[in-house]
């Protein structure tokens, strides 16, 4: 593993009106990574997000296996797809919360106008990252400032990306602070293995393994964890021997598809191990996830785009094992991303290593409250390879 040979790029993705300031516009950068077999990586500092992957197929081929947008107008449209997310990922009940003996009301941004989601009106997906490129790394810096969304003390976030010969992209997430304040920071980078246009036909051909015992229950009319935690054994969550991600299988989950948290199996909560590892059979591409979070978001997409109408399920003999329906404005939606592609439902996967959802107010969670003079380290590798050409086994 080296980033000896590994060559960035710097140029623009556009620019964002800020009229506050003295300038009128940003410019938002991008900075492409690429090592010595042509795999790549393109980052924008909008969102310190993850814009391109592009990786070998068993044949040699480069393909773009993130989801994602050519413009800055597509990531202003629809936030969180391949951003950071901070300072807490997920929902907190009732955008309520008490940290060091005092209470505290957040910014109430989830859908239903009740919880505080994603850091916020205006979270770390949603602003310019400062950024520069130091030697073989890509760094990005972000302050976010005290009483920002309502949450206490300032907030000093750097990520680290680092792209090695061997295809792992690796992100250090450290963060300071001036007051006791939750962070719970992460990646949430839509991913398909068959490349990023193939959608869900592709994505129910993957395979995937985690490393998760566990899982924090959740209510499905809310999405909130009620702070008990379940055996995956006999539940769809079981995922520990590889599962193919079929449409009997997706949809057999309570909601039409998995977009749950689940709990990383490990004697620390803490220590950095193996998570999940997921693989495309028809392109040979494999991906495995490690991280020193004790949680494991894992999505299928169930909130792309369904213009097509095709939830309820689409196979013929469907147990009508839910009776949620999409709203009549779901259905309407369409998201056009790279090279005009149509994005849809269940057409990519998210790996995304977390705490466990509304910790700051479960006491029962691993704890998420960093104080003054504390370092808050996150790091998260994805590894990207290919199956062997004769045993299906990542190489």
């Amino acid at each position: 593993m080296s980033v000896a040979e590994t060559f960035i790029e710097e140029d623009g993705f556009g620019f964002v009106p800020r009229p506050n300031r003295n300038e009128p516009f940003e410019i938002i950068r991008r900075y492409t990574m690429t090592n010595k077999h042509k795999a790549s990586v393109q980052l924008i500092s909008w969102g310190a997000g993850i814009q391109s992957i592009k990786v070998p197929n068993q044949s040699g081929i480069l393909g773009d296996v993130v989801l994602g947008f050519d413009d800055i107008e597509g990531y202003s449209k629809n936030r969180y797809v391949g951003s950071i997310i901070g300072r807490v990922v997920n929902h907190i009940s009732c955008a309520k919360m008490r940290v060091a003996n005092e209470s505290y009301a957040l910014s109430r941004n989830s859908g239903d106008g009740v919880d505080h989601f994603n850091g916020g009106f205006v979270g770390f997906d949603n602003v310019n990252w400062n950024s520069y490129a130091m030697k073989k790394h890509v760094v990005m810096t972000h302050l976010s400032p005290a009483n920002s969304e309502g949450y206490p003390g300032d907030v000093l976030t750097q990520i680290k990306y680092s792209w090695t010969d061997d295809n792992q992209l690796l992100m250090n997430i450290r963060a300071t602070c001036t007051k006791p304040t939750p962070v719970d920071v992460t990646a949430n980078c839509l991913m398909n293995l068959a490349g990023h246009a193939t959608g869900p036909n592709e994505l129910k051909k993957h395979v995937i393994s985690l490393n998760a015992g566990s899982w924090t229950f959740t209510d499905i009319k809310n999405n909130l964890p009620t702070g008990i935690v379940h055996p995956v054994d006999r539940t769809v969550f079981d995922l520990r021997l590889p599962t193919q991600l079929t449409k009997r299988r997706l949809y057999i989950v309570p909601g039409g598809g998995y977009n749950q948290n689940l709990c990383i199996t490990s004697p620390s909560s803490w220590s950095y191990r193996f998570h999940a590892r997921i693989i495309h059979p028809g392109s040979g591409r494999t991906l495995e996830v490690y991280s020193n979070q004790p949680g494991l978001k894992f999505s299928t997409g169930n909130d792309l785009p369904d213009p097509d109408c095709n939830y309820p399920p689409d196979f013929e003999d469907y147990c009508d094992c839910t009776d949620i329906e999409p709203k009549l404005e779901e259905r309407r939606k369409e998201m056009w991303g790279k090279d005009g592609t149509r994005y849809r439902r269940h057409g990519g996967f998210i790996l995304s290593p977390q705490n466990y959802p509304n910790a700051v107010n479960t006491s029962d969670f691993p704890p998420c409250i960093l104080y003054p003079g504390q370092v808050y380290v996150h790091d998260l590798t994805y590894k990207f390879g290919l199956l062997s050409k004769n045993l299906d086994t990542p190489t």
